[in-house]
């Protein structure tokens, strides 16, 4: 598994542990499950689910060059998950326990030199959120698109526009969404430099 650079990353240029994927993929369904994730910048790693009454856990089977050359080195260890009541009263929410900190993440991040998966907290060096890179001219035009993108696939899934006579709950969240991108919209073109407005014809 190739090692990232030391400059700043973003969370979307890093690999990344999801715990929502894991759900996704069925790994915390059964009491063992078996398998093997890859990214697209070329990592990949083995990972197995050990879920029972006494203990749950991940483990995470890899390798790496130390400095990109040199022999390798491998990886193996175990990653601990818990659970806390949701807050909707539906169930426990479940979370990984970061190898590093000890503190609860949804997401873990194998970056800046770290030869573990850790939480951000867990890194001196902070990793910034795609939106905190972001120009002031550049924020509402990233953020239209992040959120045109979630429109696109919640339409996708939307059957019905009612249930009872009630807008259902994916209409629902199609609408907030919509509603932000429109802002996100105006915003962008707002702050557009006077000159490049009037060739648009925006005033």
């Amino acid at each position: 598994m190739g090692r990232a650079s030391t400059g700043a990353v973003t969370t979307g240029e890093v690999t990344r542990l999801e715990l929502s994927y894991l759900l996704k993929q069925g790994y915390l369904k059964n009491s063992f499950t078996f398998g093997r994730m890859s990214w697209t910048n070329g990592s990949s790693i083995q990972i197995s689910s050990s879920i029972d009454d006494d203990e749950k856990y991940i483990r995470v089977s890899y390798s790496f060059r130390e400095g990109g050359d040199g022999e390798p080195i491998q990886k193996d260890y175990k990653i601990y998950l818990t659970s806390v009541p949701s807050n909707l009263g539906k169930g426990d929410v479940p979370y990984f326990i970061c190898p590093s900190s000890g503190r609860r993440a949804r997401i873990l991040y194998l970056c800046y030199g770290s030869q573990s998966f850790r939480c951000r907290q867990a890194y001196s060096i902070r990793i910034y959120y795609q939106c905190q890179q972001s120009s002031k001219l550049n924020f509402h035009n990233d953020r239209y698109w992040k959120l045109d993108k979630e429109l696109q696939n919640c339409r996708g899934k939307s059957r019905k526009a009612t249930y009872q006579g009630k807008p259902t709950r994916l209409r629902e969240r199609i609408a907030y969404l919509k509603a932000k991108q429109d802002y996100h919209d105006y915003m962008r073109w707002k702050i557009l430099p006077k000159a490049m407005q009037k060739h648009f014809h925006f005033i």
